[in-house]
């Protein structure tokens, strides 16, 4: 796993979590706020970690600028992302992939804090993956719920709208990605 140390791994840990989807008429009878998909979008590779240019770019640079096309959004626009963090690379390989930075400079794109709290975009405020536990990624979408209905206590991301959400898999080779509005 070289250059990855422990702490740049997630543990897989057992878990549950559940959202409701439903219609925007049965939801304005719900009591808590409901958050709108705003887009959505899949892609995948059949690549091999043997293959040229496997870890170069992600299903996410397919997938991601099609679900924010649907959210009428650039990434410039997500106000909270929520990525999966299977490995620290991954998280870098992301923000290249969706936009918020250029390809080989998410290095410098995470400088200074712009991803932690109070940041121009912050990821993962409950900790994501790498701290707060595995849960294949549909804890990220209930910190997106959260975040969005300004629910989130300390970690709360001031005035949060919108919030991207991506899912990932199968050696690298799976993307979803799921953009949210308040």
């Amino acid at each position: 796993m070289e250059p990855l140390r422990k702490l740049d791994c997630c543990l897989v840990s057992d878990g549950a979590a559940a959202v409701l989807v439903t219609t925007e008429e049965r939801a304005a009878d719900l009591r808590a706020p409901a958050i709108r998909i705003l887009g959505h979008a899949q892609a995948h590779s059949l690549s091999t970690y043997a293959s040229p240019g496997h870890f170069d770019t992600l299903p996410a640079a397919r997938c991601g600028p099609r679900a924010l096309g649907q959210a009428g959004l650039t990434p410039a626009e997500v106000d909270v992302a929520l990525l999966y963090d299977c490995f620290t690379i991954v998280v870098l390989l992301q923000l290249e992939d969706y936009g918020f930075c250029k390809k080989g400079e998410s290095g410098a794109f995470v400088e200074g804090g712009r991803i932690g709290p109070g940041g121009s975009l912050p990821v993962n405020p409950s900790g994501g993956l790498l701290a707060e536990g595995y849960g294949s990624g549909m804890l990220h979408v209930i910190e997106a719920v959260r975040q969005l209905r300004g629910e989130a206590g300390e970690r709360q991301v001031p005035a949060a709208e919108t919030a991207l959400v991506s899912g990932h898999g199968l050696g690298m080779n799976t993307h979803a990605t799921l953009v949210l509005g308040a």
